[in-house]
């Protein structure tokens, strides 16, 4: 089996190569060799010249844009422009709205964290130190903490082998 890939590997580098014997750096120059040959094809040139490959990737981007943008003609700033306008059509509609105005985002995100914070806690208004007591309620169980317990409940579970429930 190995000789056979070698053979096949050997067949097909020279079909590729379009030589019989190779020579370090044959690949690379024959890849190089077809690359330019390609590019000049597209700038409809005989030849490919320095910066040729340059100016393809330029105008394949700016037609790209303009398909984005549905524009006829690129310029200068279209593709922010558009990221822009679709990056506010998004948060307009994540935050319910038609259009988007400056501070949307902010006030959907505190508006969903603090209704969150209700729901977790239980309470209907918030005060500094209410996730923290009920999760140290959901971890030891407990409606009152007192100190000790969350150690109490950590020793409990590593060494009672029950699990953690008491």
């Amino acid at each position: 089996v190995r000789t056979a890939v070698i053979e096949d590997l050997k067949k097909n580098s020279r079909e590729f190569l379009n030589k019989d014997e190779y020579a370090i750096g044959d690949f690379s120059k024959e890849i190089d060799r077809r690359v330019k040959d390609e590019v000049a094809k597209m700038r409809e040139k005989d030849e490919y010249e320095l910066g040729d490959f340059s100016v393809v990737l330029d105008d394949r981007i700016k037609e790209m844009v303009c398909e984005m943008t549905g524009k006829e003609e690129y310029e200068f700033g279209d593709l922010s422009v558009e990221i822009d306008k679709r990056v506010k059509s998004e948060v307009a509609k994540f935050c319910g709205k038609d259009e988007y105005e400056f501070g949307d985002l902010s006030v959907e995100l505190a508006k969903r964290t603090k209704a969150g914070v209700l729901k977790y806690t239980g309470k209907d208004d918030y005060q500094f130190g209410d996730v923290t007591k009920q999760a140290i309620k959901n971890f030891t169980g407990k409606e009152d903490y007192q100190f000790g317990d969350v150690t109490k409940k950590l020793m409990g579970n590593l060494f009672s082998g029950k699990n953690g429930k008491n």
